[in-house]
């Protein structure tokens, strides 16, 4: 069944109009992952706090620093490891379209090789290590359940 979901899911993200976005190139030696969608980018010019915070778009990882549960927390451990896995090593190309979340963080997506590379944050959804983002408290409690299971 969740691959059957995750199937539609994808299906209609491909089908998604594109926004025009910009490309940035960069060391994947040098992203920050602090946790399964969030990365920090280094600074041209080196200072203390100049980094760039990048929420993934599409996609919601667990919880590193303030958990759900336990079983959350661990999931979310595995889709950090797996980012920086999957970037170390390899020039990323930062995709932005302009848009920030509530946080002021930059929403864009890391493209692996090249500007049409695999999109990072969506191999995690594949790999399960990520949920398809939807807006809601329906939704968090859908992801919630799906890390954690119920409460009892």
């Amino acid at each position: 069944m969740k691959s059957v979901l995750r199937n539609a899911v994808f299906a209609l993200l491909l089908a998604s109009p594109a926004t025009a976005a910009t490309y940035e190139p960069v060391d994947g030696n040098r992203i920050i992952v602090l946790d399964g969608d969030t990365v920090a980018l280094p600074c041209k010019t080196p200072g203390r706090g100049c980094s760039e915070r990048v929420r993934l778009r599409d996609i919601d990882a667990p919880e590193v620093f303030h958990p759900d549960c336990h079983e959350g927390l661990q999931q979310g451990l595995k889709a950090k490891a797996r980012l920086a896995q999957l970037i170390r090593g390899k020039v990323v190309y930062v995709e932005r379209d302009g848009h920030r979340d509530l946080y002021g963080r930059t929403l864009g997506a890391l493209r692996i090789g090249s500007p049409s590379g695999v999109n990072a944050g969506m191999q995690l959804v594949r790999e399960d290590l990520a949920r398809p983002w939807k807006a809601g408290a329906a939704a968090r409690e859908e992801r919630r359940l799906w890390w954690c299971g119920p409460q009892n």
